[in-house]
């Protein structure tokens, strides 16, 4: 492919990475294999969806908007119980922003 990546498509590996390295980290810190599978399973589907935003925009944007709105809930209750920063304070942050990126990706290509 001669064309670089879209600003998305570098978001979302980027988000791919925060989630993954978010729930190998849970594992480690407290041997959670829910954390794991679920950072591994977010990291994965986030990648599939990085691979998808240039053919099929909105398929894979709403695939992303439907993680990372589920990544917002579910880490931005722990962050309320535990007031952590990081892992749980962090990905609420940028699942937020992502979920604004993925909204606006979709409104885009509707409406182009």
């Amino acid at each position: 492919m001669g064309q670089g990546l879209s600003m998305s498509q570098k978001l979302t590996l980027a988000y791919a990475a925060l989630v993954g390295a978010g729930g190998a980290m849970g594992y480690m810190k407290s041997g959670s294999q829910k954390s794991l599978a679920a950072g591994g399973i977010s990291a994965l589907v986030l990648y599939f969806v990085h691979t998808q935003l240039p053919v099929r925009p909105v398929f894979a944007s709403s695939i992303g908007l439907g993680i990372s709105a589920a990544l917002l809930s579910v880490m931005g209750s722990r962050f309320k119980k535990s007031g952590k920063v990081f892992p749980a304070g962090v990905v609420s942050l940028v699942s937020l922003v992502m979920v604004g990126g993925y909204f606006h990706g979709i409104l885009r290509s509707t409406h182009a």
